[in-house]
């Protein structure tokens, strides 16, 4: 990298919603701010999640990591983190560190974690950073002011944040101490979410809006109410137990993620927990509950769907009873969510969502929410990131027709942004890295072998073992396995036999490579004669 005052280089979540992590790096000063997962698409077939390509670090690794806020596409990714750079020193807020902390304990890793609050400053030797308070969807979430010693420089990262002047649960958004730090910087950057850029809410509504719709439902003569909602969006689980104890519901908190968050409120000091149930076995009775799901975007194994589907041990669903949707489907998983609403409405049971009512808000700015921050820290650059593709594209035409006056800069993963002494602001493209795919126990599995996984879930198979001694006898012996193929192709067992007897008869025990080959030629096309496509095979001699 170039030896300017700041070197600036996002390793993912531009151009995605998830993997969050950028570089800052002075001439004698080198920190990532965030290290998150990016969920995947169901076309990865149940990979675990995604982390950035960390391997680009490794020449210049970080000495420290800052954290944001606690969102897994902040946080997940913070034990392959300290994996790859053992010495890394951590900063993170409150409840982020809580989180954080938990996730070690799991991985059976000790490292300190310094806990910041939001009148510390984090001292670096080319920069310091300053947090600070914006609101957001979870507790303890800062933007960080990250300024020069001299006073000639700062930019502002703000990758996740709303503005909510009437939010009961946190304070405002921190114009006060931006302004204050900020207004004498001779070059100003701002580093901006651009989540919610094509959202037709210009102004992201308050969490405070949703309380009294909660209290209005509550209210209603249903037995149980089943409400799922992100785990971690702590305010919101607030409103629903202040809007339950007016409506004389007990809150039972269901799903280990819910009940997890939850536990880390408590410790915080946010929630008591007095006010909720985590064990249904410890109700005095099951009725006139509000039931809080974990899993709100239909996650298989989640709770929200098994209590839907009606294949919870517990909780089965009635007519009698409500569900509550506060949350809104992350991109791709809508089809997940309107089969899960399908099934409960067959069950006759109704629904309340977003659609119908205000009770659920984003945690990401409107566009009016953007220009709030622009007019209030006077950006001379303006840097699009936390957002899919099409989002920063937006925030661009956005910045270039609603505030001309600051330079809009595309930038993408593992680009890098240098100011340099002269305070000019240069832009280097380079050639993104992939995300890496971590499958199972935090374990890295191989495109090629996604790939692998991807024909044997869309193609089905075909096992053959063949007794390598047999083919010097006058019968060859052979076992064969079909997996993922139609009944109708299994009932060709016979025929199928008949067809390796004939291939196999003659054949020299010296030749098994060739063997191997010229049988798994006429078996895929014996197979799509018969099918149409060539299901995966594989032959091998024992």
């Amino acid at each position: 990298m170039s030896k300017s005052i700041l070197d600036i280089q996002p390793v993912g979540g531009v151009g995605q919603i998830g993997s969050n992590m950028t570089r800052f790096i002075g001439e004698n000063t080198n920190i990532i701010v965030d290290a998150g997962i990016l969920f995947p698409s169901e076309d990865f077939f149940d990979i675990s999640y995604l982390i950035p390509d960390l391997s680009e670090l490794d020449n210049n690794p970080p000495t420290d990591l800052v954290i944001t806020h606690g969102h897994e596409d902040h946080i997940g990714a913070i034990i392959h983190v300290i994996n790859r750079f053992p010495d890394i020193q951590i900063f993170a807020p409150r409840f982020a560190t809580l989180l954080i902390r938990k996730k070690l304990d799991y991985a059976k890793i000790s490292k300190k974690i310094h806990e910041y609050l939001p009148e510390t400053v984090l001292e670096f030797n080319d920069f310091n950073i300053y947090p600070i308070h914006v609101n957001h969807s979870i507790p303890d979430t800062f933007g960080l002011l990250v300024k020069d010693k001299e006073n000639r420089q700062c930019t502002l990262m703000v990758s996740d944040f709303k503005v909510d002047s009437n939010s009961p649960y946190e304070k405002e958004f921190d114009f006060k101490k931006l302004i204050s730090l900020s207004k004498d910087c001779e070059t100003r950057i701002i580093l901006a979410d651009s989540t919610n850029i094509i959202s037709t809410n210009l102004n992201t509504p308050s969490e405070g809006m949703i309380l009294p719709n909660f209290k209005a439902i509550f209210k209603q003569d249903y037995e149980n109410i089943y409400l799922t909602c992100f785990s971690s969006n702590v305010h919101r689980v607030m409103s629903v137990i202040e809007a339950a104890k007016e409506s004389g519901r007990r809150v039972l908190l269901y799903g280990r993620s819910m009940i997890s968050y939850a536990q880390s409120a408590v410790e915080r000091g946010l929630m008591d927990e007095s006010d909720f149930y985590t064990d249904q076995a410890s109700l005095p009775n099951k009725n006139k509950l509000v039931v809080l799901l974990s899993g709100c975007q239909g996650d298989f194994r989640g709770t929200f769907r098994r209590v839907a589907k009606g294949e919870d041990t517990h909780f089965k669903p009635t007519a009698r009873d409500l569900f509550v949707l506060s949350s809104k489907s992350i991109p791709g998983n809508e089809k997940k969510i309107s089969l899960l609403e399908n099934e409960i409405t067959e069950k006759g049971i109704d629904i309340i969502s977003a659609r119908e009512q205000l009770i659920h808000v984003s945690g990401h700015p409107g566009k009016n929410d953007l220009l709030t921050v622009y007019n209030n820290y006077q950006p001379d650059y303006i840097v699009p990131i936390h957002g899919e593709s099409l989002f920063i594209k937006k925030h661009i035409e956005f910045v270039r027709e609603q505030y001309p006056k600051a330079k809009a800069i595309q930038l993408s993963n593992f680009d890098q942004l240098s100011i340099s002494n002269r305070l000019e602001v240069s832009l280097t493209k380079v050639s993104p890295l992939q995300p890496i795919l971590i499958h199972g126990k935090g374990i890295e599995i191989e495109r090629e072998n996604i790939s692998k996984r991807r024909k044997l879930a869309t193609l089905g198979s075909i096992f053959i073992s063949i007794k390598t001694d047999s083919l010097l006898k006058r019968k060859v012996q052979f076992e064969f396995t079909f997996d993922g193929l139609p009944n109708s192709f299994k009932e060709k067992a016979d025929e199928f036999s008949e067809l390796l007897n004939n291939e196999l008869t003659g054949r020299k025990v010296k030749l098994l490579d060739k063997t191997a080959d010229e049988i798994r030629i006429s078996v895929r096309r014996y197979a799509h004669n018969l099918l149409g496509y060539k299901p995966i095979t594989v032959v091998h001699f024992v």
